[in-house]
């Protein structure tokens, strides 16, 4: 198994997206790491690194994102040689976020979490994969507006966030 990394990283450009441009979340840059080749069977772990590009502190929603440090939520979506694989991990449904719920990133700051990718999606088969990050943030805002955590679901501020696919080989 090489340890040589595929690093994919993000520059987007919000333009066709007026509302997401105007909001707190087009400060976020996403990217994702992961090794390049793997060993079928064998974990398979993913980097994601969120970045506040803002010069404001944003609160963010961990729900249903890598952040979570599990994997409640298919937040990525994988095939194998072009055909999708089922998400097997647990699904669950919550009640009003806590404060613990969310995440602080300072302007500038990054945070990275890893998963394994071999726990919710099988990789047991050889051949050519595809991870796309289907991350949507369910509650993104700038804490200098005087809000505090956690905000009531009504006050709530989606937004998809954009991050680059990653392609990876598994072998036998």
């Amino acid at each position: 198994m090489t340890t040589k990394l595929a690093a994919v990283t993000l520059a987007f450009a919000m333009a066709s997206s007026s509302s997401f441009a105007n909001s707190p979340a087009a400060a976020l840059r996403c990217a994702l790491q992961a090794p390049a080749q793997a060993v079928a069977g064998q974990p398979v772990l993913l980097r994601f690194t969120l970045t506040n590009t803002g010069s404001a502190p944003l609160q963010v929603l961990r729900w249903n994102t890598p952040f979570e440090g599990a994997w409640f939520a298919p937040f990525v979506a994988v095939t194998r040689d072009g055909h999708a694989l089922p998400f097997q991990g647990p699904m669950i449904k919550r009640a009003d976020p806590q404060a613990a719920d969310y995440l602080r990133l300072e302007a500038s700051q990054s945070i990275n979490t890893e998963l394994d990718l071999a726990l919710p999606f099988d990789l047991s088969k050889p051949g050519k994969y595809r991870v796309q990050p289907r991350i949507r943030l369910i509650d993104v805002f700038d804490t200098t507006t005087g809000e505090s955590v956690p905000r009531p679901r009504a006050k709530h501020q989606g937004a998809d966030l954009a991050c680059p696919a990653l392609d990876l080989t598994i072998s036998p």
